[in-house]
């Protein structure tokens, strides 16, 4: 079969709605012959960066790759592999921009959760998911 999409995005934040977009992105995957990346963003609250004001660089760097493993190991857990080709790739940013803007580059569709971890960050400015849909130029499915 010839893979309509060139790439599948999934942003992953170890929430178990990101793992049910794996699940689901995995069997989309194996259906298209597409590659899949699992995408972590590393977006610390101002609190958290204010906790994190007094530590080494490599502290830090330290700090948002250890939160970068944990959500791909979930990710992967959650996903039959075999016959799938899947890469990790986290990044510092803003959730929406990061997600949108990493579609819109490599021609990919985008799988992700419909809530994440950051239940107060919904209160104050909408969901991710919500934003991403409103934002991407790219196909997105939503996995409740």
């Amino acid at each position: 079969m010839i893979s309509h999409y060139k790439l599948i995005i999934v942003p992953v934040d170890g929430s178990d709605s990101a793992s049910r977009a794996a699940a689901f992105a995995a069997d989309l995957a194996r259906a298209t012959e597409s590659p899949i990346q699992l995408l972590y963003i590393y977006s610390p609250s101002a609190r958290e960066v204010m906790g994190m004001a007094h530590l080494p660089k490599d502290q830090i760097e330290s700090i948002s790759h250890e939160s970068a493993a944990m959500a791909f190991t979930k990710a992967r857990m959650a996903m039959d592999l075999e016959g799938l080709s899947v890469e990790e790739k986290s990044v510092w940013g803003e959730p929406r921009e990061e997600i949108v803007a990493a579609a819109e580059s490599s021609d990919a569709i985008i799988v992700m959760g419909r809530r994440g971890l950051g239940q107060m960050q919904k209160l104050v400015m909408g969901s991710v998911s919500d934003a991403v849909l409103s934002a991407a130029h790219r196909p997105v499915v939503v996995v409740s």
